[in-house]
């Protein structure tokens, strides 16, 4: 019965950890970094060599956690505002934003 127990406690351990985005990600288009975290439910911009001012702008804010899937609103230059997007672990090293029409928007990747 212990092995049994220990054995569900690593899956969750690993299953949670694998489900973690918190962190900086690598823009897979853009010399460009975003801090994801979690705790406040945003996505900043950490570093961005072709736009330096940018630094600490929100890209994605209300970030709720629902692993393996990510809701919130991202930033539409376009429209002036935020539009609901859907964020997704293709795998470990993955993450994909998409909107509404499933439509890619953004791609990430750990660095």
């Amino acid at each position: 019965m212990a092995l049994i127990l220990k054995i569900i406690a690593l899956v969750f351990i690993f299953s949670t950890q694998a489900a973690d985005i918190s962190g900086i990600w690598k823009h897979t288009d853009k010399p460009a970094w975003l801090n994801v975290n979690i705790q406040t439910g945003t996505i900043t911009v950490h570093r961005h060599d072709n736009a330096p001012g940018a630094t600490g702008l929100t890209v994605i804010k209300e970030l709720s956690a629902k692993p393996p899937i990510w809701n919130g609103k991202m930033y539409d230059a376009e429209q002036g505002d935020y539009v609901l997007v859907t964020l997704k672990l293709k795998d470990n090293q993955t993450l994909i934003v998409v909107d509404e029409d499933t439509t890619e928007l953004l791609r990430l990747t750990r660095p």
